[in-house]
Formats: C-alpha cells, structure tokens, sequence
C-alpha cells in the first residue's frame, strides 16, 4: 500500500562516557544468557490470550536497588541521565511496566540491548542494558507483568542493572521520578505509586467524538448528491442540525469517505481514496473546517471497505482498518501525526460478504472492534479485531433495509459507541450503543437523507 515501516529508534543514552574495556565479555555473557531463555464468517488470526492492562498503573520492570534517576545521580548530584537505573542480578526477569505493543528491539554502543514498548496515551517504555534485544519481535503484543528480556549489562554500563525509561510524545517523561525513591529497593511486579496522565482507566478511554466543531459533539460527514461534502453538526442527544457545505464537488474523484482523528488532536479528521489510488488525509480544524488534503498511502481506491475511528493495535492512535479486493482485511497503524506507519496487520480473509463495515470500540475496552453487515442481512459484532481471540457475535438480523451505515462515536453523550443507518426511503434511526457491543431500540433521526451518496 505504498507505506513504509517505521525502523528503530538510533536515540542514545550512554550511562557511562568512553568506550568500555569489557564490552567483549559482556557480549559473551550475553549470548550464554539469551541461551538460557530461549467464509461468511470471516477467520481472525491467533493471539495472546492474556487480559490487557487498563486501569492505568505501572508496575516496577525489575527488582533491585534505585541507583540513579532523572538528571539525579541518587547521591545529592545531578547527572544527564533520562531513566531509572535498577541495580539486579544478571539473568534476572524484566518485565512489562504496562500492556502494549513491543516497537522496537535493537541494540546499539550506548543502550546496548533495549527493548521499546508503546503504550497507550502517547507512551513508550524502554528497557535497555539487557543481556539480549528482547523476546519479543517488533509488533508482538505483551501484557503488563509479562517478562520480555532478562538483565544484563551490555552498551555503556559499569553493572549489570536495567534502565527503565518512559517518553511521552517522543519526549522523555520526567515525572516517572515521583514513582522512585533513591536508593531504596523495588521488587519487579509491584505497582508504582505513581498517576500517569491518558493511561488508560478500567472503563477504558473516553469514545472519542467525531467532533468537527469544537463544541465535544459528535458531528456528521456526508456526500450530497451533487459532490459536494457537507457537515451536520450533532446536537448532543442524538440529532444533527441543517447541513453545511465543506468542499463543493468533493467527490468528483474521491470515494471511501471515511471519518478518523489520526493526528490525535481530538477534531474530527476526513480520509477518503483518489481514483488514483492515493488515500487523502484533510486535517479537521475544529471550527467546522478541514485542511487541504495529503497524500498518505497508495492503493486504496479499489478496497472493498476503509473504516477507521479507534485504536486497533494498543498504541493509543487511532489506525485506518481496509478491506482488498479479495477479502482480506488489514490494519494500517496510524503514527498519530495524520499518517500511517509501522507494518501492516493482516487480520484475515473472508471479508467479501459484507455490504457494510463501521470501526470504533464498541465495548468500552479501549481496542477497535467492527460491525459488519453481511450480504444476507446479518449484524455481526467483531470484538478486539486486532487481537482475533474472540468470535463474531450475532448482534441481529434484517438489516438489509439499510442503504447506508455508520457509527463509533458518541452521538448522545452517554460515553458509549453508537450505530446510524439510513433506509432507502431516506429515514435515518439512532441505535444507542449500550457499551457491551450491543444496541438499545431504535429511534428515528429525520427523513430527510434520501439524497445524500453517503454519510459518515
């Protein structure tokens, strides 16, 4: 799809200056300890079974004795230090500090071997000096207290111990000081005292609207049937005032209208696939307006289905879920900055047989699931799609009637995932989500759509 993977980071952050006379040996000891570890129902891939962390808490990475902290040499002076160094055996387990998705696995003459892990809320943790990159390849899901690497003492380091560092937005976290006290001991497992601001809670992240607006309701896109692309402000409750025009004839060249907020600024944001292949990104400005469009991917005109609206991978930005020609839906991770990036996920094939597919979280949990409608007029419910560990569940029947359908955000205010479908005589109905992946009874909006193309 014309998108290229993000590589590791290069960043360095050499706890010693100069180079170290035993690199040599320690590479060795190294390698001896990374010894020791060692249809119509569409098919979903395998994964982790584990339950994902939600509540927002870190646990300590490592057991051992806090030598250095944050620009704090832990001994009354200040040192140019971005993490937290535990002292600890060598051999000994590193933990997960929280669930999220392992970014990199790498190695290099400051850091030695580390290990990144993303988290949600713009969070990465890295775990660095160990006696091996990792366990774990770039991609793979981990849950929070799952070992991922052993300590070690590798890159410039004067004792086995490990360096636990967090950034958040790319820059490094200094409130992690609060959750450490110098030279006093931790043991791996337990949990830091510590509050860490858009970690996520037990209920999950709030839904996000697709708020174009800045007044926090969810609004509407749609194609009029003249091109042109309109905006209907949502009123809070479940409905949407009169229509305002965007861009006059937008779709000329353009299908696969399709909402997100994927730079992550909390405005709603238009995707949409140019009959050249290129899918578009039109940031929202929070005023009712959006940005000229750019180029982020190629190859998305002739996809079955784009959808988007949540965070399909566990990094906290929300991704771009497609459908090929064939069937076979992906995950494009979205880099929170208004494009994509990192390797592509394949869920699985056999998703053919739908006529409709809205993204969001429908359950509360934090993760991307899918409604889809099939061909023969079957709701299903795709919990988790990322993950693959659950199957569809049947949420009802019938709604071949529907013309159009959207929905994953928040219409009436009540926190939950909602659902939108238009029939042919141009009656819109409101299903309120009920937070479980299922609806409420349904209420009818206006009938007053019959000329839009599409809506969104």
């Amino acid at each position: 799809m014309g998108i290229a993977p993000l590589g590791p980071s290069n960043k360095g952050n050499f706890e010693m200056k100069g180079p170290s006379r035993l690199r040599l040996g320690r590479i060795g000891i190294a390698t001896a300890l990374a010894v020791v570890i060692g249809a119509l129902v569409p098919s979903l891939s395998a994964s982790i079974s584990a339950t994902a962390a939600t509540d927002g808490q870190m646990v300590y990475p490592a057991s051992g004795n806090i030598q250095s902290k944050v620009g704090d040499g832990c001994r009354g002076n200040y040192r140019a230090h971005e993490g937290i160094d535990i002292s600890a055996a060598g051999g000994t387990p590193i933990l997960a500090a929280y669930s999220g998705v392992i970014k990199s696995r790498t190695v290099n003459s400051g850091y030695g071997n580390y290990t990144d892990v993303e988290h949600p809320g713009g969070y990465v943790t890295r775990y660095a000096h160990m006696a091996s990159p990792g366990i774990y390849a770039p991609g793979t899901r981990v849950e929070r207290g799952q070992q991922i690497g052993i300590v070690g003492n590798t890159g410039n380091s004067p004792a086995y111990h490990l360096h636990f560092e967090v950034r958040r937005n790319g820059a490094v976290y200094t409130g992690i000081n609060d959750g450490f006290v110098c030279l006093t001991n931790v043991a791996r497992g337990g949990t830091i005292p510590l509050t860490f601001p858009g970690l996520r809670t037990e209920s999950g992240p709030p839904i996000p609207p697709a708020d174009f607006t800045g007044d926090g309701r969810s609004d509407l896109l749609l194609v009029a049937g003249n091109g042109d692309l309109r905006l209907r402000a949502g009123t809070g409750s479940g409905g949407f005032q009169a229509p305002t025009t965007l861009v006059s004839g937008w779709a000329g060249d353009r299908r696969h209208l399709t909402r997100a907020d994927l730079n992550g600024d909390g405005r709603g944001d238009v995707l949409a696939a140019r009959t050249d292949g290129v899918l578009e990104f039109s940031a929202g400005n929070g005023a009712g307006g959006v940005a000229a469009p750019v180029g982020i991917g190629a190859g998305w005109y002739d996809m079955l289905h784009v959808t988007s609206g949540a965070d399909y991978t566990g990094d906290g930005k929300q991704d771009v879920v497609g459908v090929s020609p064939g069937g076979v839906l992906v995950i494009y991770p979205g880099n929170g900055a208004g494009g994509l990036g990192g390797t592509p996920k394949t869920v699985g094939g056999g998703w053919h047989g739908f006529h409709f597919l809205v993204g969001g979280d429908f359950n509360n949990d934090g993760w991307g699931d899918l409604m889809a409608m099939s061909d023969n007029g079957t709701l299903y419910f795709y919990p988790r799609v990322s993950g693959g560990a659950s199957p569809p569940v049947v949420v009802g029947s019938g709604w071949l009637e529907f013309t159009a359908a959207t929905g994953g955000a928040d219409y009436d205010g009540d926190g939950r995932a909602d659902l939108l479908v238009r029939t042919a005589a141009g009656e819109l109905f409101f299903y309120p989500g009920n937070g479980d992946g299922g609806f409420g009874a349904r209420r009818l909006v206006s009938a007053d759509w019959a000329d839009h193309l599409a809506i969104e």
